[in-house]
């Protein structure tokens, strides 16, 4: 076989080879390039995500703040339980031994 139809084989698969190598990278390149804008899109949606829960946790901080403010609590005692802070409507039960184990094993029936 003469040389130079040996040689034309050879440069011909190469050239498939490297054509077929080009388009495998063009192919690459663009899924990459798809995967980093789908990576993008849903890590800013994350973001805004997080920024509403952040948000939402000030406000349910301030809420929780304002709810349990001890002005709030002992006004809500004094209007709706009836509670006062004074002592003159105190009463001290002071119960026996005997009779303090008796309610014990009672009240564990």
């Amino acid at each position: 076989m003469p040389a130079h139809l040996i040689a034309f084989k050879w440069r011909g698969l190469f050239l498939f080879i490297f054509l077929v190598a080009i388009l495998g990278s063009l192919v690459a390149i663009v899924k990459i390039q798809y995967e980093i804008r789908y990576l993008e899109s849903q890590y800013y949606d994350v973001m805004q995500q997080a920024l509403k829960a952040r948000e939402e946790w000030g406000r349910l901080m301030l809420e929780k703040t304002h709810l349990t403010s001890s002005i709030r609590v002992e006004q809500i005692a004094r209007s709706r339980l009836h509670m006062t802070s004074e002592k003159d409507h105190y009463e001290t039960v002071i119960l026996p031994p005997q009779s303090a184990q008796a309610f014990e094993v009672e009240s564990g029936q």
